[in-house]
């Protein structure tokens, strides 16, 4: 594990919670008390950045609803402020994604600036969510059930005795064979069409394969991190660093219930 010491290159006996000074209860609030502060952030972000661009839209537009002519340059150039926007947000989160993790652990300044930043670009991607219209009913289905099976998943992780580390194998097997069943899938359909109902049923069966992906790959990060905090001890960086792979877990995972939630709306 590349995480065996956070302050030193010297490998560490793997001890206990309780032998580090921290309880199980203790580590868990830690974690999740972080993961729930980025969770906030990019809530907030989100919502205010999608009314941001629906309020500039709604002043464009004529008593019948229509774009105001007069104004189709303007229009044009907040189209395009948003898409740069999102288009930056992206480069950042795919930039900190690696930052993060490498800068907790060679460095000993806290790592609590990029795990912000990182929350923020996340919640000005995720705006384009509540743009594209999805009603605020689903998102709030979707992250309750989003909740449920998350938390389940986090209490296998981190209670299990048992080395996980099989179910990585298998989450990155499951994703291969999906990346195969759709390259398939298109073609086959590009060639001789398809009807909707099937396009629907394999779009469903993609996404639960998805989540079935994600749901492993939580329970392996959980019990990952868990191994991670025996080792090197009580550091904020180390729980920060935990709270990071666990709210992008999770957020992978809202998105594919929220796309199924969706799809399953709209047939």
């Amino acid at each position: 594990m590349p995480y065996a010491s956070f302050h030193n290159n010297q490998p560490t006996r793997e001890r206990s919670l309780t032998e580090n000074g921290m309880t199980q209860g203790k580590a868990i609030a830690k974690i999740y008390g972080y993961m729930g502060i980025g969770l906030l952030i990019t809530g907030l972000v989100a919502f205010l950045f999608a009314w941001l661009i629906h309020s500039q839209i709604a002043s464009l537009l004529d008593d019948r609803g229509f774009l105001d002519p007069d104004r189709l340059d303007f229009a044009q150039g907040w189209l395009t402020a948003t898409v740069a926007v999102w288009v930056v947000s992206a480069i950042a989160i795919l930039i900190l994604s690696f930052v993060i993790p490498i800068k907790a652990r060679l460095s000993n300044k806290s790592v609590w600036v990029p795990f912000i930043l990182y929350t923020v670009f996340m919640g000005l991607l995720l705006s384009a969510v509540l743009l594209a219209g999805i009603p605020f009913w689903m998102i709030g289905e979707a992250f309750g059930i989003t909740a449920l099976a998350f938390g389940s998943m986090f209490l296998i992780g981190w209670f299990s005795k048992k080395n996980l580390s099989i179910l990585a194998f298998i989450a990155m097997g499951l994703l291969f064979g999906v990346l195969i069943a759709v390259l398939i899938g298109t073609i086959t359909f590009a060639i001789r069409g398809g009807t909707a109902d099937e396009r629907f049923y394999f779009d469903i069966a993609i996404q639960g394969v998805m989540i079935l992906v994600i749901m492993l790959i939580t329970v392996f990060d959980t019990w990952r991190i868990k191994r991670i905090i025996s080792r090197a001890g009580e550091s904020s960086n180390i729980y920060l660093y935990a709270a990071f792979v666990m709210y992008t877990d999770f957020i992978t995972l809202l998105l594919r219930v929220l796309a199924i939630l969706a799809r399953t709306q709209r047939r």
